[in-house]
């Protein structure tokens, strides 16, 4: 009845031109070979049944290189790049004793025999290797070069062929030993025409593919790249240049990468070539940003930044021009006071989850970063950060009135028992129950309010994974408004163990007098909860205690409740209970000593 978490069911005449690599600064990724070149500590491995482990692989939202023993008595791997998308998997094949086995056989990597910077693995249960070839090489040792195509600013790959037009010509091309050659062939008109820009399409008859012939200015495939740009326009959406590095120096990612399974890409996005993305890591817009923006491998995590774009300037030169040709300008009105944009409830939009489980799925790291991990001894909760220094949980989370000593708070927290690199752990200073909460009745005012203590001077430090979630003064949400629960609790009721990572459900309001019928939970529900559920079997459970219902209005999200009981876990006709946060801010305040 106590503690409620997450439920979650879960003739012509030859034309030949030699390739070359691609320019500095432009570099266009294969979407197939990026993942094995990502990380310098690629190992090439096999699972017991004789498939070869995919690396990296995407598990919880985290890229692994190598098998893992996480949540497994033994080392396993996933045998595609996604495992949140595929659930395809197998035990590695263990490593035979290393010392015997470089006694009589010597290491086939001693030496690196992979050229042009290839990257060497042993074959698990042979004496050969494999080489993880860079971009721009192919080939066994990686001596032999990809084709690089101007026309479309992209390479090709020894063997497969394309069709373009190029000095009006159309020509049927293939990647041979590295030089592309190209021959004239019959052609047609296009019955619709895939060339933006204007561009114009002409149809291989032999192939059936569209070719297009790009206005100046613009070129690639489809006449969607803008080659020359070099800055941005206000709004950065039409953005089409070759660009490929952020401003941390970090390479992009493919849009169509296998590591982006939820993320915005060209598998879950519509009108994606509109869009401007599509088969090649170029930074783009898709989501109306304030500056083009890509996805990148960053240590194990997919994270994303702005590209190292500059601004154009064109409007300045314009007003510029005009002056001096006539006259002075008069002076422009001053700027209008921007609006102080909440320092609370927002997070990156590119955490935004696109992809769903039926009944729930599994967070992407950095999605809710207001999300807290509370190890009081040794039962578990969670809570939800509200400043840098103070947290809310539930009370009944601290009924045996725990040491502070024994007390752990982990931010930014996506697996259960494991920081991870990119959470942040704590002590804390106290805990503060609310005037009327007793032990005798704990589910009256299940709320506490819970002080981070201070390392350096300092409590929590904002960033994509930790951020404060905001407080709903003076805002309401109407019976039947979508709100989500989350947390690390079981994944079905007498679970006995809690999720392996952070997982989310959607849940919506029910109104008062449908919580309080007696046939539902009748007086136990006072006018300080509120109940949450769902008709596909969401809910809160054993372990998520003290998190949050988090509801959203104009991309702010709003603590609205607190998890705090339940009969059961998903059970018909029996939603979850929350405390109200909305009846405890003056108290909230009050305590933390800060005005609404």
């Amino acid at each position: 009845m106590m503690t409620l978490v997450i439920l979650f069911l879960l003739p012509c005449a030859a034309v030949s031109a030699r390739t070359r690599m691609v320019p500095p600064g432009h570099e266009i990724v294969n979407s197939r070979n990026v993942e094995a070149t990502e990380s310098q500590t690629y190992s090439k491995a096999l699972t017991v049944d004789g498939k070869e482990c995919q690396f990296p692989f995407r598990y919880g939202g985290t890229v692994y290189h190598r098998c893992i023993q996480r949540h497994s008595s033994k080392p396993w791997c996933s045998t595609t790049h996604n495992f949140d998308r595929d659930y395809r998997w197998g035990y590695c094949v263990p490593e035979t004793n290393k010392t015997s086995r470089l006694f009589l056989f010597p290491d086939p990597c001693a030496e690196n025999p992979c050229q042009n910077g290839g990257l060497c693995s042993s074959v698990p249960r042979t004496h050969s290797f494999e080489c993880s070839c860079p971009e721009g090489y192919t080939g066994r040792l990686c001596t032999e070069q990809k084709c690089y195509e101007e026309v479309h600013h992209r390479l090709y790959d020894l063997g497969e062929s394309w069709g373009r037009i190029h000095h009006r010509n159309v020509e049927q091309c293939a990647c041979a030993n590295g030089i592309i050659e190209c021959v004239r062939v019959r052609y047609t008109v296009c019955i619709s025409n895939p060339c933006q820009n204007e561009g114009v399409c002409r149809l291989i008859v032999s192939t059936g593919e569209p070719v297009c012939a790009c206005t100046p200015g613009f070129s690639g495939q489809h006449c969607s790249l803008t080659p020359d740009a070099d800055c941005y326009e206000n709004g950065a959406v039409g953005y089409r240049g070759t660009a490929s590095v952020t401003r941390s120096g970090a390479r992009c990612l493919p849009w169509s990468s296998d590591l982006l399974a939820d993320e915005l890409s060209v598998e879950n996005v519509q009108d994606a070539a509109l869009l401007g993305i599509g088969e090649h890591a170029f930074c783009r817009n898709p989501d109306e940003d304030t500056m083009p923006w890509c996805y990148t491998l960053t240590n194990t995590e997919i994270s994303w930044d702005y590209c190292n774009i500059p601004k154009c300037r064109a409007a300045l030169t314009m007003s510029r021009r005009v002056e001096s040709q006539d006259g002075p300008l008069p002076p422009a009105p001053p700027p209008a006071r921007p609006r102080r944009a909440p320092v609370c409830g927002r997070r990156h939009r590119k955490r935004v989850p696109r992809g769903r489980i039926l009944g729930g799925h599994s967070a992407l790291p950095g999605a809710h970063p207001w999300v807290a991990a509370l190890y009081i001894g040794t039962s578990f909760c969670a809570g939800t950060l509200i400043t840098s220094c103070w947290l809310l949980s539930a009370a009944h989370c601290f009924l045996g009135n725990p040491l502070i000593s024994t007390v752990r708070v982990v931010l930014g927290a996506h697996f259960f028992n494991d920081t991870g690199p990119n959470a942040k752990s704590y002590g804390i200073e106290k805990y503060v129950f609310p005037d009327h909460f007793s032990i005798f009745n704990p589910t009256l005012h299940d709320i506490v309010l819970v002080k981070l203590k201070r390392q350096n001077g300092r409590c929590a430090k904002r960033g994509q994974f930790i951020q404060p979630i905001c407080l709903p003064v003076r805002v309401t949400f109407p019976d039947y408004h979508c709100c989500q629960i989350m947390g690390w609790g079981y994944m079905y009721e007498k679970a006995g163990v809690y999720s392996q990572h952070l997982r989310v459900g959607t849940v919506h309001i029910f109104p008062f007098e449908q919580c309080s019928r007696p046939d539902v939970y009748g007086s136990e529900v006072t006018s300080n909860m509120l109940c949450a559920g769902s008709h596909r079997c969401i809910d809160a459970c054993q372990g998520d205690s003290g998190g949050p219902l988090d509801c959203v209005k104009k991309d702010v999200h709003y603590l609205y409740g607190i998890i705090s009981w339940g009969d059961g876990c998903g059970r018909n006709r029996k939603p979850g209970v929350y405390t109200k946060v909305a009846n405890y801010i003056d108290w909230i305040y009050r305590i933390i000593k800060r005005k609404p």
